[in-house]
């Protein structure tokens, strides 16, 4: 196994700990924190494995974790504040907990990420669907073995380091998306809205009895919650208030007394009062397809946010574009603190190291507080978008 002496970064990570919290006070530190949202399979590109390689053999999944955390400390130098590893199944969790066909990474297609083959195509499918008893299904079961295996691991070759990995579905309407594929959720929520109200209720109650069976088995207690609700976004204001909006807030009412957060790689610029209002988040992951103004304008000083630089610049020839994609950002959302940078959703597999390292050092140097106008290149332009 890869070596690793927490010992010799604790000074590192506690100055970027420090910083971080300053931006959740809603204050300014020395300068914007970064965190750039690169994991696993991102790692193992780079270190020279397969995602075969990498979600197959539990060895290979913690040495490119550990190796990760060293390059972003020692190369990527972002502001990383918290060190762990976690148990990686990519987005299958609704294949397991319905046992759906998934189609995993091989040694014929070891860069096929993992994905499920949606199981619901007809109306019948949907009164067949059974919210499972966690503690008597095969999946579900074998899901924490493996688990625990991966902590054993863990813990033979590098003691108590956090080791992370419950097994959770998305809310109703993005696990819907990954049961039935994007096409007929949109089609079904307007031509069958009552069947699909009963699909999002039996899958508001899996993630209920899923949550209960975590803190049952691990002693762990509610309070914090986050929701990863892509395909929400997706909906306009009205059909999102009609079937994402009730079934998450009691989700949120139920297990996010605390701490509340919400992650969508897709809009949440036409939504942003029921963020703060209804929701009341304490932490946003914004998408980069919305608008940076609008999220500034409705967020500041309400709800901490990181995200929406478009990471797809970091695939051009031009250095320009991912300096005005930084600037744009920084510009409209650091000042005043409460926002960490990164690029919108994850950073995913393909992006150069060298052009990601490019963007930290330079959201580094523009984003240093106060934010000054003389320290954008690229301003009229920006102020023209």
């Amino acid at each position: 196994m890869e070596p690793f002496n927490l010992d010799k970064y604790r000074r590192l990570i506690e100055e970027n700990r420090k910083r971080l919290e300053k931006a959740y006070d809603f204050e300014e530190a020395d300068r914007v924190p970064i965190i750039i949202d690169v994991g696993g399979p991102y790692y193992a590109k780079i270190f020279g494995y397969t995602l075969a390689e990498y979600y197959n053999n539990l060895g290979v999944m913690l040495e490119v974790q550990i190796k990760g955390i060293k390059w972003r400390l020692r190369w990527l130098k972002d502001d990383l504040a918290h060190i762990g590893v976690q148990l990686d199944i990519g987005s299958i969790a609704e294949g397991i907990v319905f046992n759906c066909d998934i189609v995993m990474p091989d040694e014929r297609n070891p860069w096929q990420s993992p994905w499920i083959v949606p199981r619901i195509k007809r109306l019948e499918d949907i009164d067949e669907l059974e919210v499972p008893d966690p503690y008597s299904h095969k999946g579900i079961k074998e899901y924490y073995r493996r688990l625990e295996r991966f902590r054993k691991l863990v813990k033979d070759n590098y003691g108590n380091l956090p080791v992370g990995g419950r097994l959770q579905i998305h809310p109703p309407v993005s696990a819907a998306g990954s049961l039935m594929g994007p096409r007929r959720l949109y089609t079904w929520i307007y031509k069958y809205p009552n069947e699909m109200h009963k699909l999002f209720r039996k899958l508001e109650e899996t993630f209920i009895a899923l949550q209960e069976f975590y803190y049952d088995i691990t002693g762990a207690e509610p309070g914090s919650l986050g929701l990863p609700d892509d395909h929400a976004g997706y909906l306009s204001r009205k059909l999102y208030e009609k079937f994402a909006l009730p079934y998450n807030l009691r989700l949120y009412e139920l297990f996010g007394k605390r701490y509340r957060a919400l992650h969508m790689d897709s809009h949440m610029d036409h939504i942003t009062d029921i963020l703060v209002n209804v929701y009341r988040l304490n932490f946003a992951d914004v998408g980069v397809e919305n608008d940076i103004r609008i999220i500034s304008r409705d967020l500041k000083g309400k709800i901490v946010f990181k995200g929406n630089a478009n990471w797809r610049v970091l695939l051009s020839n031009s250095y320009e574009k991912i300096e005005m994609e930084i600037e744009k950002c920084i510009y409209y959302a650091a000042p005043g603190g409460g926002y960490i940078f990164d690029n919108g959703g994850e950073t995913y597999t393909g992006v150069p190291p060298e052009k990601l390292k490019y963007e930290v050092e330079y959201a580094k140097k523009v984003g240093k507080y106060p934010i000054r106008k003389e320290n954008f290149k690229h301003l009229d332009r920006i102020l023209k978008y």
